[in-house]
């Protein structure tokens, strides 16, 4: 289907960067269209710039575009080498517990389930956590107390949000992590929890919606055994980034023919969640902003305006 191949692009092609044999990224040169911050941030991280034209390039530069207003410029992306020993030490250790993720629920198919997250950090922060991992939990305390990383598919907008203008580095230049994530078996986590593990040895990790989460939450006694730091995206956006995004409005589009052209974009399990936040908002038991905040995180701001605008023009002919 082709909703089902658009939806995940993403994730397939970087398999299959893994399983392909030579796709180790050549460490020539820097990319004449886009600059990095400083020369020397890939040899001070044991990291290599990836160039236009390469396959995790492509696919991560098409990811981080859809999410980004014009006033946002991406500098450079590099990805991990593994190089020095710490790094190293943490990329064998992440598939030592991948195997046992994987024995631990064998009963249940045993595939231990691996995504990719995004999440802020200090350009002062970098060599520590490539090296020896998160040294601290990472988040606002309203999921409990872990790292909490974005979904590869969320607007970028929202994880920059996360780096405020006061801790941005370098005139405006914002750094950004896309980690493998190890989830295993999630559980979900209510706003307000105080957890910080896994609430019984059934679970690995939590998230705040089983169908459709925004946030990955991994406990602080797994963050550095199932978290893999992979590609750092250096991205130049303004400082006053909060106040410039832009409210998404459709009040000329009901919502019933919104849903029924998300439906030619979206698996039928996703509009039948909208479905749900529809009717739960004709029942009063959630407001309208909360409404389209929840059909933006699942859609994305990208295909709402796409549709919004395509129904604009044919209502004008």
């Amino acid at each position: 289907m082709d909703y089902l191949r658009r939806r995940t692009e993403f994730e397939a092609n970087f398999d299959s960067l893994e399983q392909e044999e030579g796709s180790t990224i050549s460490e020539s040169g820097s990319c004449d269209s886009y600059s990095p911050p400083r020369p020397s941030l890939a040899d001070e991280h044991g990291l290599m710039e990836l160039l236009e034209g390469d396959k995790a390039y492509d696919l991560i530069y098409r990811n981080c575009k859809s999410g980004l207003h014009d006033q946002c410029q991406i500098l450079s992306i590099l990805r991990n080498g593994f190089r020095h020993v710490g790094s190293r030490a943490k990329l064998k250790t992440f598939q030592v517990f991948q195997e046992a993720v994987e024995l631990k629920h064998a009963g249940d198919g045993g595939a231990a389930k691996v995504k990719y997250g995004w999440c802020t950090v200090k350009r002062t922060e970098l060599k520590s956590i490539l090296e020896y991992g998160f040294s601290e939990p990472r988040n606002d305390g309203s999921y409990g107390r872990g790292l909490y990383l974005s979904p590869d598919n969320t607007s970028l907008l929202e994880c920059l949000k996360d780096c405020p203008a006061s801790e941005s580095e370098d005139d405006g230049i914002r750094f950004l992590l896309l980690s493998r994530v190890l989830l295993g078996k999630s559980e979900i986590v209510s706003k307000g929890s105080t957890q910080s593990c896994p609430s019984s040895q059934e679970f690995d990790s939590g998230v705040d919606d089983l169908a459709s989460p925004s946030k990955y939450i991994v406990w602080s006694t797994h963050m550095n055994t199932h978290v893999l730091p992979e590609f750092l995206v250096c991205i130049k956006a303004p400082l006053n980034l909060t106040r410039s995004v832009k409210r998404l409005r459709s009040p000329w589009m009901a919502f019933p023919v919104l849903i029924k052209a998300l439906s030619k974009f979206l698996p039928p399990s996703q509009i039948f969640i909208i479905q749900k936040h529809y009717k739960d908002q004709q029942n009063r038991r959630i407001s309208r902003s909360e409404l389209i905040q929840r059909v933006r995180s699942i859609t994305g701001d990208k295909l709402l305006a796409h549709i919004i605008k395509a129904f604009g023009n044919k209502v004008q002919q």
